[in-house]
């Protein structure tokens, strides 16, 4: 019997192809396995949201699937933490068929700006001995439900914080023409926060 250096090269071209099309037939998982986590694959989003997580910060949300963004991030050092900015543009639009004008949302054009801070909890017990140590003047606040946070309120100012084991979040919508407080609102509940 030939070895496989001593088969014709039709023969190893066939062969070739025969794994190569076997290998492309769908099995019992016709999708792929990503090999590495992918960004958001926890979170629950409704089809019309997508998901963002930033596993370093240590919590994702769902947010409008025509919104895109430019996100920057800056270190804080009092108290220690993380500011990651977004510029959002609502860019929804859809194309119902070849050759028919694009059908866009009221909001596209409309943009937006929003802050989401990421602090070290430290030694505080809870969400208030942390406003008090790191807030020189703690506005009023009210207890809010914000995902699975231990603890949430909203600020006076309109800023909602949120406390986990390990962290301190916050959320702030800054007014703009593309309505934030709305939209993000709506979202609370899709929050995760690690633990």
């Amino acid at each position: 019997m030939p070895t496989p250096l001593q088969l014709p090269p039709k023969i190893v071209f066939a062969l070739a192809l025969m794994l190569a099309v076997a290998g492309c037939q769908p099995g019992a998982n016709p999708r792929a396995v990503p090999s590495v986590p992918q960004m958001g694959a926890d979170l629950k989003c409704s089809k019309a949201d997508h998901p963002y997580e930033d596993p370093q910060a240590g919590w994702g949300f769902c947010y409008p699937a025509g919104w895109k963004y430019v996100e920057r991030s800056q270190a804080t050092q009092s108290p220690p933490g993380l500011d990651l900015t977004f510029d959002i543009t609502d860019a929804t639009c859809a194309s119902p068929a070849a050759g028919v004008a694009p059908q866009c949302s009221p909001d596209a054009g409309l943009f937006g700006f929003m802050i989401i801070s990421t602090y070290e909890r430290g030694s505080s017990a809870d969400l208030t001995s942390w406003l008090d140590t790191n807030l020189t003047h703690p506005p009023a606040n009210d207890p809010i439900s914000w995902g699975n946070s231990l603890q949430a309120v909203r600020l006076a100012d309109g800023r909602r914080v949120a406390l986990t084991p390990h962290h301190v979040v916050i959320l702030e919508l800054h007014p703009s023409p593309l309505d934030l407080e709305t939209q993000m609102s709506s979202r609370l509940a899709t929050w995760k926060f690690s633990y």
